[in-house]
């Protein structure tokens, strides 16, 4: 197979304080949301006790990496497949999806669930400007995604 790339891709996370400050203002945005809606406070109580579950669980996994299955790094070899690594070491080589997001700021992968039983949890690169994710970002907009109706006709074949 023909190398797509020069030289390949390898980005290892670290912890994103910038995401950690804007998942926090979220939640808080959120539960005041909550307390001023003009409902019964025992329904208040269960949604501020909802936004602060999911919050810790999203700040805990994609802003602090702490959880067993937080992406821990990230590669693309010459030829041009992605590779996600967790914290537990396990490797996964996911096909991205159309609703991947690619900005200088901000690029959200996105995955498709073909071949798992659950899907994987994107991968958020907020305010790191390296040579390797703008390398990344480069890749992601010219690598071709496959198509829907190819992946149907390919699987009837």
């Amino acid at each position: 197979m023909k190398s797509i790339l020069h030289q390949a891709i390898t980005i290892k996370f670290k912890p994103s304080h910038l995401l950690l400050g804007l998942l926090c203002v979220i939640a808080m945005l959120c539960c005041w949301i909550a307390l001023v809606l003009p409902i019964a406070t025992t329904i208040k109580i269960v949604m501020i006790i909802l936004v602060l579950v999911s919050s810790i669980y999203f700040i805990l996994r994609d802003a602090l990496l702490a959880l067993p299955w937080s992406w821990q790094a990230l590669s693309v070899d010459i030829k041009g497949e992605l590779t996600l690594i967790n914290q537990r070491g396990q490797q996964f080589k996911p096909a991205l999806a159309d609703s991947t997001f690619i900005h200088n700021q901000l690029t959200l992968l996105n995955f498709k669930r073909v071949g798992f039983s659950l899907a994987l949890p994107p991968v958020i690169l907020l305010g790191i400007n390296t040579d390797e994710t703008r390398r990344l970002r480069v890749w992601l907009r010219w690598f071709k995604y496959p198509q829907p109706n190819q992946d149907l006709a390919a699987a009837s074949d």
